[in-house]
């Protein structure tokens, strides 16, 4: 029995005839966050689905923040961006750069 969370990581199966007449609305569930594999004449022949998104470590948007102009920063500034780098994932090294 699948889970119910294993359905929503499935791509539903369209028809390339049925994705060209509702396009619009497919798009619109690809922006919600839903994916669909479009099949024609028996085949898939793509997947349609939301971009992959590539997160950015809190210190690659402090080396961004310091290319810019200088920004007005309140007094808690500090603290809080401890706080962002301290939820970081700390990086394991290989051993041998060790």
């Amino acid at each position: 029995m699948a889970r119910k969370s294993d359905k929503r990581r499935r791509p539903k199966r369209v028809s390339a005839t049925e994705a060209s007449r509702s396009f619009s609305k497919l798009l619109d569930d690809v922006e919600a966050g839903r994916r669909f594999l479009i099949h024609r004449r028996g085949r898939d022949v793509c997947v349609m689905a939301p971009p992959l998104v590539v997160g950015r470590r809190a210190s690659e948007c402090l080396a961004y923040l310091r290319g810019r102009s200088s920004a007005v920063l309140d007094d808690r500034f500090g603290e809080d961006l401890l706080e962002v780098l301290a939820g970081e994932p700390v990086e394991e090294r290989p051993s041998w750069d060790s």
